[in-house]
């Protein structure tokens, strides 16, 4: 294996690691449901560190990291509604915006015939965060210890917020890339 691959198959572990956490969640042993979804999140950040300090972004990683984060994101956000540790209404606001933006990217490739740059923005990358410490700390609270619930409500908090806010900025970014502004002769 050519070692630009390592990030890819960081990327295929992560996907490997949904079904154990899922199964774990279901059979109520927080502390393993813990340690995978704690091993997907470290597989996530060392295969993009990987990728953009070494020069080994593919096409491949690029279309698939995403995915395997958003799969892993809603199954743990459905799973962890089921448990009552999530409130429903926030799983199905990080739900809808996913879905809509994944539509929105097909409907681009059907409709407006130009390449999308997949770069992820500052805002999505604070949502990603918030999602993903939401995440980790209802599985904490579920394996550890109980945490004051100040901290699950403001987290619950900004995850909503973010959702939105970078729901608008895709939209907003998608709708001037689809339709650039003419420029005007002097």
């Amino acid at each position: 294996m050519k070692l630009k691959h390592i990030p890819n198959a960081l990327t295929l572990i992560r996907f490997a690691l949904i079904a154990p956490f899922l199964i774990y969640l279901n059979q109520k042993e927080y502390v393993s449901a813990f340690i995978a979804f704690v091993m997907a999140g470290f597989t996530d950040g060392l295969d993009g560190w990987m990728a953009r300090y070494f020069n080994w972004q593919t096409f491949f990683g690029s279309f698939v990291d995403p995915i395997a984060d958003k799969l892993l994101v809603v199954s743990s956000f459905i799973s962890l509604a089921l448990l009552g540790a999530l409130p429903w209404w926030l799983v199905i606001l990080v739900f809808l915006r996913d879905l809509s933006i994944s539509f929105g990217i097909i409907a681009w490739y059907y409709f407006i015939a130009r390449k999308l740059d997949f770069k992820p923005t500052l805002l999505s990358k604070f949502n990603t965060t918030f999602q993903l410490s939401l995440v980790t700390l209802c599985l904490y609270q579920l394996a550890f210890y109980q945490l004051p619930d100040w901290t699950i409500s403001l987290l619950i908090g900004l995850t909503a917020t973010t959702t939105c806010i970078t729901y608008v900025d895709y939209m907003l970014a998608w709708h001037r890339n689809a339709w650039p502004a003419k420029e005007t002769a002097v």
